[in-house]
């Protein structure tokens, strides 16, 4: 049987818009949001191989210009990132930006829980995600300067393509925020400094 063509408009990707897991209605008072994640994950499915074709490729260099990511957050691009709508799209309420095959979103949503919680959606669906996933035990660290955040580095395959990634949440004023970011093997600390940048500078709900 031939295999799918991963092609912009064509991609499983798209066909399972709107077609998300939701939440039983006994359920919805206390569940949070599965959509952030849905978003962030569904997406990452056809995409790995262009993407980390674009590894070899001169990036322009970022505009610097803050980006509205959604419900007050705001991200400001490091150097030499820019946008990568035509390769990952993310969505509503997020962005994605690519700096020479290495990836990165940013998403928010309503969020009442915490970074825990927040964290452990977003695990559970990496986990389905990549096969041989592996994490490293999880870290604190802080967004927007102050704002108290979660983090974990992983590893994994998917569609036979070893990469490396990280993920951070945050709570704030009822808004979760989400930052996945995903690379080739050994590229992801070349631009750890950046993420770290854009997480600094970060722009959130009090």
């Amino acid at each position: 049987m031939q295999e799918p063509s991963y092609q912009p408009g064509n991609s499983p990707v798209y066909a399972m818009r709107g077609a998300y897991p939701r939440p039983l209605p006994d359920q919805q008072r206390t569940r949070p949001s599965w959509r952030g994640p849905l978003i962030l994950l569904a997406v990452m499915f056809g995409w790995m191989v262009i993407v980390f074709a674009l590894a070899g490729l001169a990036a322009p260099a970022g505009s610097g210009t803050p980006i509205r990511v959604g419900l007050g957050v705001v991200v400001t691009p490091a150097g030499g990132w820019y946008s990568a709508a035509d390769v990952w799209d993310v969505g509503p309420n997020a962005v994605s930006l690519q700096k020479s095959g290495a990836l990165v979103a940013f998403a928010v949503e309503s969020f009442a829980g915490t970074n825990e919680a927040l964290l452990s959606e977003q695990i559970d669906f990496l986990k389905q995600t990549f096969s041989s996933y592996r994490e490293l035990p999880l870290s604190s660290t802080t967004l927007a300067g102050d704002v108290p955040a979660l983090k974990v580095l992983f590893s994994g395959v998917v569609n036979s393509s070893r990469v490396e990634g990280e993920v951070v949440v945050a709570t704030s004023a009822g808004t979760g925020v989400i930052m996945l970011a995903q690379a080739s093997p050994d590229q992801l600390a070349s631009v750890q400094r950046d993420l770290d940048d854009m997480l600094r500078t970060m722009q959130v709900p009090r």
